[in-house]
């Protein structure tokens, strides 16, 4: 497994986090107005896109674009648990089945 297919399984999952900490900021009660944009966990937040997206560019230097599409799919397992840990949302056997063809999509491009 070569690094741009780490960064790609990496790269979706500090995403997934960067957007709980968007919720969890949205969700606060203490930041109105400017706040709500100019605090810390919503510039970390941003930053964490950012690096991610700057990691994104340098694993497309060794992936193929098809592989690399594949991959970032592997954000909406991460999306799942983290909102089933951190928000307490209730997976559905719909989204369950849904996240378990994107497993079985990840797993057959980099073994085919």
């Amino acid at each position: 497994m070569n690094s741009g297919v780490l960064i790609y399984l990496i790269t979706p999952l500090l995403s997934a986090v960067s957007q709980l900490m968007l919720k969890k900021a949205a969700d606060n009660p203490k930041y109105t107005g400017l706040r709500a944009y100019l605090n810390w966990q919503v510039i970390l937040a941003y930053a964490l896109f950012f690096g991610c997206m700057l990691l994104n560019v340098v694993a497309l230097r060794t992936l193929d674009l098809t592989i690399a599409s594949v991959l970032e799919a592997s954000g909406y397992i991460y999306v799942m648990a983290l909102s089933f840990f951190f928000l307490k949302e209730k997976i559905s056997r719909r989204r369950l089945i849904g996240n378990i063809v994107i497993i079985v999509g990840i797993v057959l491009t980099l073994t085919l």
